[in-house]
């Protein structure tokens, strides 16, 4: 045993608490080591000093006395208190789930009974945004509705189907009188040619020509 463990274990020893393996490894220290020996020595003296003291036992007032002087109100539960710690245990006893959408719906009715004019500010304003868009694409169905008629009775639509047709029935004419080799070296031709055109754009327009700045 070295000396710090030994300080340690004096109170221990002297009031009887070691363990018979721990007194016999104190007691061996005690007997080889001076400096241990005499505090341990200085120890008994004091302890013996106060194991010579007096006891003195409390009067049988002494209990009175003292909780005379404690203000007991001060630890006192109210009704009112015992009632919300117990609706407080209660209320964590209850799942979080239900708890939460106790909360949303609690604060949901309280927002719509303290702000309701504001509430029915919202509602209104909904309904009001609501009915303009509904008026507005009614007016835009009637504006558009108005043009179709304008561009029809102007004969306008009319005269685009007729060279449609005109030019439809040109392409067929001459479409038909072209064999499978003739129409595949035509879709080549169309090709290079959109090729060739691109082309000559892209370069017209990094040297900067300003009339071909549209493409």
């Amino acid at each position: 045993m070295e000396c710090h463990l030994f300080q340690l274990l004096i109170q221990r020893h002297h009031d009887g608490e070691l363990e018979p393996a721990e007194r016999a490894e104190y007691e061996n220290h005690l007997r080889r080591c001076e400096a241990c020996r005499s505090a341990d020595g200085r120890f008994s003296l004091v302890a013996g000093a106060l194991d010579g003291l007096p006891l003195f036992e409390p009067s049988p007032d002494f209990d009175r006395k003292v909780l005379s002087q404690v203000d007991i109100g001060a630890y006192r539960v109210s009704p009112a208190r015992r009632a919300v710690r117990a609706a407080g245990r209660g209320w964590n006893a209850v799942p979080v789930p239900v708890r939460n959408g106790s909360l949303i719906a609690s604060l949901g009715l309280f927002f719509i009974a303290v702000y309701k004019p504001l509430f029915d500010y919202m509602i209104t304003t909904i309904r009001h945004s609501a009915e303009a868009f509904w008026t507005g694409t009614i007016f835009a169905r009637a504006l558009l509705d108005k043009i179709e008629a304008i561009w029809k009775s102007s004969g306008a639509v009319r005269n685009y189907e007729i060279v449609g047709q005109t030019l439809f029935r040109a392409f067929h004419r001459y479409a038909t009188g072209l064999n499978a080799a003739q129409i595949a070296a035509a879709i080549v031709s169309l090709i290079l040619v959109a090729v060739v055109l691109r082309r000559m754009l892209g370069a017209a327009r990094g040297k900067g020509e300003t009339h071909v700045g549209i493409l």
